[in-house]
């Protein structure tokens, strides 16, 4: 007879029935205990069932180790924000001002797409006066 195969962790509903099961087993006398010693007793149970006899120690670092690379993660998107964000969004003027007088930010950066029918002005000389 061949060796029965292991269910996967937490793969099908089998596997989880049987872990509740166990769990009930374990602390079946103590489940309306309102003590502290018991609730400590009942989570270790849970805790041992559900990850098996792991270190507490592996736990932690394991979880830790998850953190770490959530956080490499968030870094590295945010870096890829920061490279993709426009530098100009929109220019803006006083009301009243004449925009011609104004020299078009997007051309300071060699990146006007609008040419002729820019509103703002394309002669790098009026900077320099103002």
């Amino acid at each position: 007879m061949p060796p029965k195969k292991q269910a996967q962790a937490g793969g099908s509903k089998k596997a989880e029935q049987k872990e509740k099961k166990i769990i009930e087993d374990k602390t079946f006398v103590l489940k309306n205990k309102k003590g502290a010693k018991q609730q400590k007793f009942i989570k270790a149970v849970t805790h041992q069932v559900k990850f098996g006899q792991q270190n507490p120690r592996q736990v932690v670092q394991s979880e830790a180790e998850k953190k770490l690379k959530k956080d490499d993660k968030k870094k590295e998107l945010q870096e890829l924000n920061e490279l993709f964000k426009p530098v100009v969004a929109a220019q803006k003027i006083s009301k009243g001002a004449d925009p011609k007088s104004v020299v078009c930010a997007f051309f300071e950066q060699g990146q006007c797409t609008k040419g002729d029918k820019c509103k703002f002005s394309h002669d790098l000389t009026l900077e320099r006066k103002t």
